[in-house]
């Protein structure tokens, strides 16, 4: 993995306060990210499964490491690991903001 894409990971994880670790493979991409819970020692988990030839296609799974359990979202603009990047940093904020609301589950 590029030095480039360690630092934006690390960047984004003071950022934020979440664990987030990348793939980046010749045909797929893999983003894994850990939520802390306020005053809880869970985190949340999800993960994105995207490839090159996807046409945008994302498999997200909930909890990867308790569940088989995933849906798929038509995420736009990820023809490079990059963009595959950027839109799942954007989708981590979103889990965030949702787990921090309630409606999300922990692992």
């Amino acid at each position: 993995m590029a030095e480039s894409v360690k630092a934006r990971l690390k960047k984004f994880e003071r950022d934020h306060e979440v664990y987030v670790d990348a793939v980046d493979e010749k045909s797929y991409w893999i983003i894994t990210a850990k939520i802390p819970q306020s005053q809880k020692h869970a985190h949340r988990m999800k993960q994105y499964i995207g490839a090159i030839n996807a046409r945008g296609s994302v498999v997200v799974i909930d909890n990867p490491v308790l569940s088989e359990n995933y849906h798929v979202e038509q995420w736009e603009n990820i023809g490079t690991f990059d963009d595959f990047l950027e839109r799942g940093f954007e989708r981590i904020l979103e889990d965030i903001e949702e787990y921090k609301s309630g409606s999300g589950k922990s692992c």
